[in-house]
């Protein structure tokens, strides 16, 4: 059950959901050991945990003593390929002008972005993001099958996290 808040005038709206939250969901299913990673980016904005993500990906030798043989991770395989497919849904929707200052001052005054909301994932983007999950995870090193199987099951976490009713492309087309 989603949270909701309460106006003065008896209306209720859904609170959105965080990207950071979508993405602790996932790792609780898929691979509760790594909760740990994914509670220690929370306390970072965004874009911070997102860097630390790619920076940790693009070593090839995470632990620096040679360690060719390392567990796959799942928390930066779901995270980015999540972020990505919320900001192009984001992005598409409104018009960027005036972020770049926006961006600039709140660096400046040393104020971090607020968490990034999700919006519910259209069949199109839950395959987007299927796609992105399994095209990381054969780049971290496993297996197609193993990935696509990590793939649909983060998939399927996402969408029946946010599956709460029928959603316009749900309808019965019968």
């Amino acid at each position: 059950m989603e949270p909701t808040t309460r106006h003065e005038d008896g209306r209720a709206e859904r609170t959105p959901r965080l990207v950071r939250d979508a993405v602790r969901d996932v790792v609780a299913e898929v691979a509760p050991d790594e909760l740990v990673l994914a509670d220690a980016l929370r306390r970072f904005d965004d874009d911070t945990a997102l860097r630390r993500l790619t920076r940790a990906r693009q070593s090839r030798d995470m632990l620096g003593f040679g360690l060719g043989e390392a567990a796959v991770l799942v928390t930066p395989l779901v995270w980015i390929a999540v972020d990505e497919v919320v900001r192009a849904a984001v992005g598409a929707g409104i018009t960027r002008v005036g972020t770049g200052a926006r961006t600039w001052l709140r660096a400046r005054l040393r104020r971090p972005q607020p968490p990034r909301a999700m919006p519910a994932l259209t069949g199109e983007q839950l395959r987007a993001v299927r796609d992105r999950v399994g095209e990381l995870a054969v780049a971290a090193g496993l297996a197609p099958a193993e990935a696509a199987t990590l793939a649909d099951r983060v998939v399927a976490r996402l969408a029946l996290a946010v599956d709460d009713g029928p959603r316009d492309d749900d309808t019965d087309r019968g």
